[in-house]
């Protein structure tokens, strides 16, 4: 008889096992809660790798260049100088605003020209992405107050988003 509790708290177990298989996807990592703000340079960036290395200290595995530093083929009287700021996203919406805040504070304080600010995260769902005009930038960070990440994507002057929407 002592062996009955046993199997039926073991199978128990594995039933919940199987079915925490069949729930809805999660993520390895949580969102982080919504309010958050960008985190403000105390400096101004000379070149894309100084923004990389600041933007690298709140989103992960964050490559900065700007698209005539990184295309051999780049004409400039021609092709528009895109700032990409590209990084490795988890698909949650919270912690994605928060790293296009991120980038576009840090693209305020760039001492450096670009035609566009292109902000792209990639998902195992998809490739998101955020445009801003440099003047869009410049409204976002003109005050001197942090970037609002839950509105940071509504002031986008263009996007490509399937992923969070």
């Amino acid at each position: 008889m002592k062996s009955v509790p046993h199997l039926v708290s073991a199978l128990t177990v594995t039933c919940a096992l199987a079915l925490g298989g069949c729930s809805a996807k999660e993520s390895d990592t949580s969102d982080i809660e919504p309010g958050q703000s960008a985190e403000v340079p105390t400096s101004d960036f000379n070149s894309t790798d100084a923004l990389g290395d600041h933007l690298r200290s709140s989103i992960d595995e964050a490559h900065v260049h700007r698209e005539s530093e990184s295309n051999p083929d780049f004409d400039h009287e021609r092709d528009v100088d895109r700032l990409h700021v590209e990084f490795p996203s988890s698909g949650q919406p919270n912690t994605d605003k928060k790293a296009t805040a991120d980038a576009v504070q840090g693209a305020g304080n760039a001492e450096f020209d670009y035609d566009m600010l292109m902000i792209t995260g990639t998902t195992d769902e998809g490739t998101w992405s955020y445009m801003f005009s440099p003047d869009t930038v410049k409204d976002l960070t003109k005050s001197g107050e942090a970037v609002e990440a839950d509105t940071v994507w509504d002031s986008a002057d263009q996007d490509f988003d399937s992923v969070h929407r």
